[in-house]
């Protein structure tokens, strides 16, 4: 009799329990936006960066950067990049316009140091875009920079003193967001530091971007490659809100399978 009474009581409670979670889980990943390029830096070959998104957007990995563990806040493999400019990933692909890229990084130099480093650039013979520190060699060095700028001297400059975000061996989550026609965005590990509004207009982006420090069209030259370990690169084809970035944020750091995204959002919901 206690057994049946037992179960008879727990069943409802489980249920319950499931309904809530659902509900919790639905709220707070209420949105439906998929990368269209995302490097999880999983795979064996060395010459290859696989797309996670299924979208085909593969990236060649040139200079001898290579797969690391991740450790200490983000999944599975990340990608090593030393200081040079010619270790970086290329990938054929047309930037979108609005869009969102981020990603997670853990930099081998601080950012109250000297020097320029190169995270990303999409710059073309006319357009400038790139993430760093130092819009080039010599140039605000002090700053960590989104840079939009154009030929034709129509720019967007986003800083953040460097020596505030930026620390050694520290894993942080950058993310930008655009709108040629609109306004641009930075954030550090989700939170807004800097903004432009009133961009534009700016030329049409051409392939291919590249992440780490390759500029081949030496507009705007850093003096050093990305230096650090890069894990979770993602772009997205729309410019997403801050509650977007944030959720975004926690879980692209996750498997590509769906349980492994439940199990990192349950884990926030505890933690809130």
């Amino acid at each position: 009799m206690f057994d049946r009474k037992t179960q008879s009581t727990y069943k409802p409670l489980t249920l319950g329990l499931m309904l809530i979670f659902g509900l919790m889980l639905l709220a707070h990943v209420g949105h439906t936006v998929e990368p269209e390029v995302w490097f999880s830096f999983k795979g064996k070959d060395a010459n290859v960066a696989v797309d996670a998104s299924g979208n085909g957007n593969d990236g060649v990995i040139l200079g001898g950067a290579q797969r690391v563990p991740s450790k200490e806040g983000v999944f599975g493999m990340g990608m090593e990049f030393d200081d040079s400019k010619e270790q970086f990933i290329e990938f054929d692909y047309l930037m979108p316009n609005p869009g969102t890229l981020g990603f997670w990084f853990k930099p081998y130099w601080d950012g109250a140091g000297d020097g320029t480093y190169r995270l990303f650039d999409a710059s073309t013979v006319a357009l400038s875009f790139s993430i760093g520190k130092g819009t080039l060699v010599g140039q605000r060095e002090a700053d960590f920079v989104f840079l939009i700028e154009s030929a034709l001297d129509i720019d967007a400059l986003m800083t953040v003193p460097a020596a505030d975000v930026v620390k050694k061996d520290a894993w942080m989550h950058v993310a930008v967001t655009w709108n040629f026609e609109d306004e641009a965005f930075l954030y550090i590990n989700g939170e807004e530091v800097a903004t432009k509004a009133g961009i534009g207009p700016f030329p049409e982006f051409h392939r291919p971007p590249r992440i780490g420090g390759n500029n081949k069209f030496n507009y705007r030259v850093a003096a050093s490659g990305a230096n650090g370990v890069m894990d979770e690169f993602a772009i997205y084809g729309e410019a997403l809100s801050a509650k977007e970035i944030q959720t975004e944020m926690d879980l692209r750091v996750s498997d590509v399978e769906p349980e492994g995204k439940l199990a990192v959002t349950w884990g926030r919901i505890k933690a809130q």
